[in-house]
């Protein structure tokens, strides 16, 4: 990790001289001056800026994007893989990680994080299973891994991107929300000192940036090249690009280098001073460090996960129910909520949120379904997301007559944005269970051409 500087950084005038001639010119990547988002140029204000990026961060080389994390998910798997390759995909991945399945024709195969009912959450993938993923399909040419996942669960990455050089596959992570991790000791090992080949930060999610703010960072210098040449030709980053959002990027993480340090270990004692209280309230659970088990080795603590299974009320009853408290969770689940301590978060914001929920859990809502629902097993896989694509077979059936056909929606809970059913697998009338009562109780359901899952599209004929 990188240590906290003890003085400012001597490099701090020339970004700073980079960002306000950035904001000189006009977006456009014709004005030579500015420096572009489309090639390295080291003599242009981007291209210097990027050079204190990937000093910061520690890597060969950076590529901040006014994009967001999707699409930089989207480029790099598309670097790293060839049409009608097999690519191993963690299957609660961002559901971003699909749309290069379409374009290239990739095929593939899914390996699924163990899920932990006692807390409600999905856990990391292991180095044992991605071995074993890896013996089962030689053919796997890249592998594509959240890390942390959303609620601040890190799993063993250094092992499983040593799995991936054992069998000589390239390792590509979905960092978005470890943008800040770098920046103190006490948090997770950040996955760009992992040996992973590119990992994919959100700087928006987790260092102040403004949205759509994120970064890629490379240890594999060589995938560069090709990277921008997915970043020329295929249409996917605008020629127009944000420097505001450039500008926002360079100067929050610049500021974390500074400052980040002592900005965290703050929040840190905030936090635990808040799980422990949480978990002295009556039907309530924060978990830590103590559920450490495979697949769960670091921790994340600036997310507060809280399970309220035990209320008798959903994580939606008490989303809206800190709402109306004047709190904004960032997400609810059947059985959590999920609340994140930012870097502007003050003790007196933590105190009454606590104050809140013992609140809440005095007087529970009684909204609960009657047994709560486990994380739908995984579906059989009938079709590849580009067949189901372009087929000209496709068409509306009420969600129960779907069961037992083939998807053509691709669906997810959001947030966190992980897919219940991928265009291709047959629907089960497990998944149409899950979806909607997830609807039923405040959720959404990303990609579903039914918001409330009335009708699903389906393959086959008339």
């Amino acid at each position: 990790m990188i240590s906290p500087p003890t003085t400012a950084v001597p490099w701090r005038e020339t970004i700073e001289r980079h960002v306000r001639e950035i904001a000189r010119y006009d977006h456009s990547v014709a004005v030579p001056n500015l420096g572009t988002l489309f090639h390295d140029d080291p003599n242009t204000a981007i291209g210097q800026a990027q050079r204190h990026l990937a000093e910061i961060y520690g890597v060969p080389f950076a590529y901040p994007s006014t994009n967001g994390t999707s699409m930089l998910n989207v480029l790099a798997l598309m670097t790293v893989a060839w049409p009608g390759d097999t690519v191993l995909i963690q299957r609660d991945a961002h559901v971003s990680v699909f749309a290069p399945l379409i374009h290239l024709g990739l095929r593939p195969v899914y390996v699924a994080p163990r899920y932990v009912p006692e807390i409600g959450v999905p856990l990391g993938i292991t180095p044992a299973q991605l071995r074993q993923s890896l013996r089962d399909h030689p053919e796997v040419r890249a592998i594509f891994l959240t890390y942390p996942n959303y609620f601040g669960i890190a799993t063993d990455l250094h092992g499983c991107a040593a799995v991936g050089r054992e069998y000589g596959v390239p390792l590509i992570v979905d960092a978005a929300h470890g943008a800040h991790l770098a920046f103190h000791p006490d948090l997770p090992t950040p996955a760009e000192r992992t040996g992973a080949a590119i990992v994919m930060q959100s700087t928006h999610k987790t260092c102040g940036a403004l949205g759509q703010s994120s970064v890629a960072l490379f240890n594999d210098a060589s995938l560069v090249d090709r990277f921008y040449e997915m970043v020329n030709h295929l249409g996917f980053v605008s020629t127009s690009f944000s420097s505001v959002i450039l500008m926002s990027l360079f100067q929050s993480v610049l500021a974390l280098q500074e400052r980040g340090h002592a900005a965290i270990a703050a929040r840190l004692a905030m936090v635990a001073w808040a799980r422990e209280a949480i978990n002295a309230i009556d039907g309530l659970r924060c978990f830590g460090p103590e559920m450490y088990q495979e697949g769960f080795v670091a921790f994340d603590p600036l997310r507060i996960t809280v399970n309220v299974a035990h209320l008798g009320c959903t994580g939606f009853a008490v989303e809206q129910a800190l709402y109306h408290a004047g709190h904004y969770p960032e997400f609810a689940t059947l059985d959590n909520i999920l609340l994140l301590a930012t870097l502007g978060t003050e003790w007196e914001e933590i105190e009454h949120l606590v104050d809140s929920l013992r609140a809440i859990a005095a007087a529970p809502r009684a909204t609960r379904p009657a047994a709560a629902l486990p994380f739908p097993t995984q579906p059989r896989h009938v079709m590849d997301p580009r067949a189901v694509f372009f087929s000209k077979h496709r068409r509306r059936l009420s969600a129960d007559k779907a069961v037992g056909k083939v998807s053509a929606e691709t669906i997810a809970t959001y947030p966190p944005g992980a897919a219940v059913i991928v265009a291709g697998e047959e629907v089960t009338a497990e998944i149409v269970t899950f979806l909607r009562a997830v609807r039923r109780e405040g959720g959404v359901l990303k990609g579903a051409s039914d918001a409330d899952l009335a009708t699903m599209i389906v393959l086959g004929d008339e």
